[in-house]
């Protein structure tokens, strides 16, 4: 049985988005149990100054940062796959509660995309702009060695800011339940 288009990329992300969420739930359940308050764990990040000082460091970015890029990191990459013109949504979100509205939409939006457009994204042509210039791939080089990889650095770096606060995290927290379809 070989993978198709829309269970490498929409299910891999909204079973990332899913796990995800459950974290911030426990992370919520983390701070209501320390008193600490949930702004501490939203500001929070990986690691301190050191690790590099430029704002383009994305292991400088907050919790509340690295998991608004991961939802938006994968509505971006359905978009190119799609050959949609999308612009990044603002990173607003200042709460548990709006996290989680974030992460439910970006749910939503990913499970209305028609599984036959992502098959024909594979073949599409993607351009990435930056400023060290362009660069070209096929929809599924940009997939699989690209949008993939960038979503689970976001997911992998908000699990990590997670346990860095003493959120009691697993690795069961991270995958989830794998074996359910």
């Amino acid at each position: 049985m070989s993978l198709n288009a829309n269970e490498l990329s929409t299910g891999v992300f909204v079973r990332g988005l899913a796990n995800l969420k459950t974290q911030l739930m426990k992370a919520e359940e983390h701070a209501a149990a320390r008193g600490c308050g949930d702004q501490v764990l939203l500001d929070a990040r990986l690691s301190g100054a050191g690790a590099g000082d430029s704002p383009a460091d994305l292991h400088q970015y907050t919790l509340a940062a690295q998991v608004h890029w991961a939802a938006e990191g994968a509505v971006l990459a359905m978009a190119r796959l799609l050959g949609e013109s999308r612009v990044p949504a603002a990173n607003e979100a200042r709460s548990f509660a709006e996290l989680h509205h974030r992460l439910d939409a970006t749910i939503a939006h990913l499970r209305e995309l028609s599984a036959s457009d992502l098959e024909a994204g594979l073949e599409r042509e993607v351009v990435i702009e930056h400023r060290r210039g362009s660069v070209r791939a096929s929809g599924r080089q940009f997939l699989v060695a690209f949008a993939i990889p960038h979503f689970f650095y976001h997911l992998t770096t908000a699990y990590g800011i997670l346990r860095n606060q003493g959120v009691r995290l697993t690795m069961g927290d991270f995958l989830g339940n794998w074996g359910e379809r």
